[in-house]
């Protein structure tokens, strides 16, 4: 088997960068970081500051405009990072784009995603519609601000009792159930409290942006999130690494992903199954 490199996704969540000067110095602060592509959402962006934000970055940008004071979404790629960009699609206007890339003879689809603040699930509908429904041969990687939780008991801390968009938690959480994918974060950390946004006027801590990856990513030698301190937002910056030899499909051992036993819709299946046998 080949020996790959470490390969790192950040994401991260920039409360908007309309302003030129915020714009310049968080470019700058994520220039210094490890992470070989980035993900970033509410960027703000359009298509008359798209040169600038070229001037500023140097290395290839894709972006998916919103409007100067809400939603965008972009894809930064370090300036000397030798990644085949292959097809880039934008699903939802400002909210949610992919990306098919290949990198050291390994392809991946990666999916930029920053949902509505409500209980509406057709964001991210048409992202995995959109994602799962293409002919594929690469690994699964969603990442962004998903503006829900996963684990109202692991991923929020104060106010209600349940995150209020509930309708995209269960939707989220079928999905991992269905698809084969999983909370990376969540996977290697257990029950750790760890969370992306704080919110000091309802006093809530909550994890909203995290990663979402192919289960077959979760078996290279290396593979692990984390999450750091944003800059000039409210919201923390996360990371995905990945590294080791790639993974040959076929024969082969299986093995059960636990994180799975996390969701509700899952564990009820399994119980349904067991009592009809």
């Amino acid at each position: 088997k080949q020996w790959y490199q470490r390969r790192v996704r950040g994401s991260f969540n920039c409360n908007g960068l309309g302003n030129p000067n915020k714009r310049e110095l968080v470019l700058k602060w994520l220039k210094e970081k490890p992470e070989d592509i980035i993900l970033l959402q509410e960027t703000h962006t359009t298509g008359d500051t798209e040169d600038d934000w070229r001037r500023l970055w140097e290395g290839d940008i894709l972006f998916n405009h919103g409007r100067s004071n809400s939603t965008g979404v972009t894809f930064l790629f370090k300036r000397d990072t030798n990644v085949k960009i292959c097809r880039h699609q934008v699903i939802v206007p400002g909210r949610t784009s992919l990306v098919e890339i290949e990198y050291e003879s390994v392809k991946y689809c990666i999916t930029n995603v920053y949902c509505p603040n409500n209980n509406e699930t057709t964001v991210v509908e048409n992202t995995f519609s959109e994602a799962l429904g293409r002919p594929r041969d690469d690994y699964l990687i969603f990442a962004g601000d998903w503006n829900t939780v996963l684990n109202n008991q692991l991923d929020k801390e104060g106010g209600n009792p349940s995150h209020s968009n509930s309708n995209r938690q269960a939707y989220l959480n079928q999905m991992i159930s269905d698809y084969g994918l999983s909370d990376i974060f969540r996977l290697c950390r257990g029950d750790e409290r760890v969370y992306t946004h704080i919110n000091k006027q309802h006093k809530t801590r909550t994890r909203l942006d995290f990663f979402l990856i192919d289960d077959n990513l979760v078996n290279f030698p290396a593979c692990y999130s984390e999450i750091t301190h944003g800059f000039s937002s409210d919201h923390s910056y996360i990371s995905l690494t990945i590294q080791g030899s790639q993974v040959e499909r076929g024969k082969g051992y299986w093995k059960f992903n636990n994180s799975h036993l996390t969701h509700e819709t899952f564990t009820d299946a399994i119980r349904e199954i067991v009592h009809e046998t």
